[in-house]
């Protein structure tokens, strides 16, 4: 049976659909192809042929990799030689001046248990306060979900910060947002700049899963055989244009939603909150 998955992984990364959708959300990003005791960083895949390319350059489909993208944005992030050496010595100036390249940073809320139904539950919980909010649902191909708002959908205040500031507040926010709202499947120990997550459309090692964006009906109804490339593989046509699902919502929303929570931990409410339900 895993030689035929594997053919049906071969089949959705090369259908032209699938691949449009993946470069859409790799574009202007750090991609990177990691498995167990490797990982390639400073990979572009501004295009499908850059894409394509990589693929055969770092042996994709002979190993089992997952592909992944940074939350951090750099347009002009540099073309590294295919010259092992050379590429080593192009990589180790990028990992210390990567900051200049870095124009946007996104946020991203973690939910991960290895139970799938509680991890349901969480997201359930969260979509409630995030109401209102721009953002996008993730199947993180595992054992969870992400929750993605992009740069471009953050207030102007936010927009005004330097990155680390503005990865720390996010951080803050995860943890006071944990905590208040007892929700222990929240991850918030993830907020780094250099961080990455599983590529939208990507599919995850070793379960053949889909990191699937979702729709609320998605969600309200999820059966996790349904995120199987087994399943997928035959509605792929159906993911024409289907992107990150979005929702509808404002910047100030969002900034509503951050202030919140840092302004309780700030006021050191939230430790009289968190004795109440305890």
């Amino acid at each position: 049976m895993a030689d035929q998955f594997e053919v049906w992984r071969r089949a959705w990364y090369s259908n032209p659909i699938i691949k449009f959708n993946i470069i859409e959300t790799l574009k202007y990003r750090e991609t990177v192809f990691l498995r167990e005791g490797c990982v390639h960083r400073c990979i572009k895949s501004n295009a499908m042929r850059y894409l394509d390319m990589n693929f055969d350059r770092y042996h994709f489909f002979e190993e089992p990799f997952n592909l992944y993208g940074s939350l951090a944005w750099y347009p002009d992030m540099p073309m590294f030689s295919f010259n092992r050496l050379e590429k080593r010595k192009e990589m180790d100036k990028f990992n210390l001046d990567y900051r200049k390249y870095m124009t946007k940073y996104d946020f991203l809320l973690d939910i991960d248990n290895p139970k799938i139904g509680s991890a349901l539950d969480t997201l359930k919980k969260v979509m409630i306060h995030f109401k209102g909010v721009p953002y996008s649902v993730k199947f993180s191909g595992k054992k969870g979900f992400h929750i993605f708002v992009e740069y471009d959908d953050f207030p102007d205040s936010f927009k005004a910060m330097p990155m680390d500031e503005l990865c720390e507040m996010f951080k803050r926010f995860a943890e006071n947002f944990s905590l208040i709202n007892n929700l222990p499947d929240i991850d918030y120990s993830i907020y780094d700049l250099r961080r990455i997550a599983k590529t939208p459309y990507s599919v995850v090692y070793p379960y053949y899963f889909v990191a699937l964006p979702l729709t609320d009906s998605d969600i309200q109804y999820f059966n996790l055989q349904d995120m199987s490339i087994k399943t997928l593989i035959n509605k792929i046509g159906t993911m024409r244009n289907r992107g990150l699902l979005k929702r509808e919502g404002t910047p100030e929303a969002f900034e509503k939603l951050i202030s919140k929570y840092n302004k309780l931990e700030a006021e050191g409410k939230w430790h009289k909150i968190l004795n109440l339900i305890i």
